[in-house]
C-alpha cells in the first residue's frame, strides 16, 4: 500500500481554518501529530508544518501566516486528549521553542516499539512491518520553508501522522500482552516533561567538532574562522556547513597558511570554497596573528567519582536486565533517570519513593535490585 490511496488533507492558513481544526480535535480522544522544519536549510531553523491526524481526517498546519497559534496549544495541554507521536523529542523541542507549548498526556510509539523489543523502531519499518505501508523517504530532507509546498510533499507530509493512531492501537495490545503499557506511559511522560524548548542559534567554537583537541593558538584562530562562517551563514541564510565545514575549518586553523594559495593543500577544503571565501578567510588569519585573542575554557561539570561508580553500575546492570527481558537497556531505565539515580544516590527505599515519585511503576518493577546497587555503592 502506498501514500497515493490518502483521502485529501485540510491545509490549515488562517485564523480561522485553525479553529476550525481545534474545534474537531477537541472531539476526539487522541490525536496523532508529526513535523517537518527546515534546519537543512536556514539559519535559524523553525517548525514549517504541524501535521495533525484523528480518525477520518488529516490536517497539515502551515504556521507562517497564522498569528495566533495559541488555540492549538490548548489541544497539547489536555491532559483529556492523549498526543501521539512517533520518536517526538524532535517534535517537542522544536513546538516548545517555536510556540511555547506545553505538553501533556503523550505517547511515543517508538519507546512502545522499543519496549516491545522490536528489531526495528523507526516508523517506516514498523508500518511496513504491520500494515505493509511503504512511506516516501524522498523528502526527508526537502526545503520544507519554501512556499508554495509541493503538493507531493504535503502527501507525504500527511503520510507521517495518517497511520499513528493504527499503530499506537497495536503497540498497546501487545503492551498489555507483556505488562509493559504502564511503563511506556511513564516515559512517554517522561519525555514530555523533561524535553526542554531547543535553543535558537547561536555561535560556538565547542560545537566544531575537533576544537576541543587543539592547542591554545589554533583554538583562537578557529574562532575567528568559525565567526566568519557564522556572518557570512546568517547573511545567507543557510546552516553553517553549507559555507565551510567543520573539518575545513580545524585544517585552516590547525595549518595557519600564509598565502591564499596553501588552502588548496588542505584536503577539506574546495576550490569553490577558495573563490567564494579565500580572501576572507585569509583576512581572518591576518588579524589573528596580529592580535591573537585566547579562548575562554570551556566550562566542565565534573561528576563526583561516588556518582560516576554509580552511574558505571546502574548503565551495567540495565543492560543486564535489558537482556534478560529481551529488550534494549533504555526500555528498562532512560538514560535520564539513571543519571537522576546516581546524582540522588538514594540509600533507603523511602529516599527511593522520593526520586522515583514520577516513575511509579518503574519504582514498583525495579525498585529493590535499584536500592541494592545504591546501597553497595557506599
Amino acid at each position: 500500500m502506498n501514500l497515493s490511496s490518502l483521502p485529501p488533507a485540510h491545509l490549515v492558513n488562517t485564523q480561522e481554518t485553525l479553529s476550525h481544526m481545534v474545534a474537531d480535535l477537541k472531539k476526539h480522544p487522541s490525536i496523532a501529530v508529526d513535523t517537518e522544519s527546515n534546519s537543512l536549510h536556514a539559519y535559524q531553523e523553525r517548525v514549517c508544518l504541524i501535521q495533525i491526524s484523528i480518525p477520518g481526517a488529516d490536517y497539515l498546519v502551515d504556521p507562517f501566516p497564522i498569528q495566533d497559534m495559541s488555540p492549538l496549544g490548548e489541544v497539547f495541554a489536555d491532559p483529556s486528549i492523549q498526543k501521539v507521536f512517533h520518536a517526538g523529542d524532535y517534535d517537542l523541542t522544536t513546538l516548545k521553542r517555536d510556540f511555547g507549548f506545553d505538553f501533556v498526556n503523550i505517547f511515543d510509539t517508538m519507546l512502545a516499539a522499543t519496549a516491545l523489543g522490536e528489531p526495528s523502531i523507526g516508523l517506516a519499518a514498523l508500518l511496513d512491518k504491520y500494515f505493509d505501508i511503504q512511506l516516501e523517504k524522498k523528502y526527508q530532507r526537502a526545503d520544507w520553508g519554501k512556499r508554495p509546498l509541493d503538493p507531493e510533499m504535503l502527501v507525504y507530509a500527511q503520510g507521517d501522522s495518517h497511520y499513528l493512531l493504527q499503530l499506537r492501537d497495536l503497540l498497546v495490545e501487545k503492551l498489555n500482552e507483556t505488562d509493559r503499557l504502564a511503563l511506556v506511559l511513564e516515559d512517554s511522560a517522561e519525555l514530555a516533561r523533561i524535553t526542554l524548548p531547543m535553543k535558537d542559534h547561536e555561535e560556538d567554537i565547542w560545537k566544531v567538532k575537533g576544537s576541543q583537541d587543539l592547542k591554545p593558538s589554533a583554538l583562537s584562530l578557529l574562532k575567528g574562522l568559525n565567526h566568519l562562517r557564522e556572518r557570512i551563514a546568517q547573511q545567507r541564510d543557510v546552516p553553517p556547513f553549507k559555507v565551510c565545514s567543520d573539518k575545513a575549518m580545524v585544517e585552516i586553523a590547525t595549518t595557519q597558511p600564509h598565502y591564499l594559495e596553501e588552502l588548496s593543500l588542505l584536503p577539506s577544503v574546495s576550490l569553490s570554497m577558495i573563490r567564494r571565501y579565500g580572501k576572507h578567510i585569509m583576512q581572518v588569519i591576518k588579524t589573528w596573528r596580529e592580535n591573537p585573542q585566547p579562548v575562554v575554557p570551556r566550562k566542565n561539570h565534573r561528576l563526583s567519582d561516588r556518582e560516576l561508580k554509580l552511574r558505571e553500575k546502574l548503565a551495567e546492570w540495565r543492560k543486564e536486565a535489558g537482556e534478560k527481558e529481551g529488550i534494549p537497556s533504555n526500555a528498562v531505565l532512560s538514560r535520564d533517570l539513571v543519571e537522576l539515580l546516581a546524582h540522588q544516590d538514594p540509600q533507603s527505599d523511602e529516599e527511593l519513593a522520593q526520586v522515583m515519585r514520577d516513575y511509579p511503576h518503574h519504582y514498583q518493577e525495579y525498585g529493590t535490585d535499584i536500592l541494592t546497587l545504591t546501597k553497595r555503592n557506599n
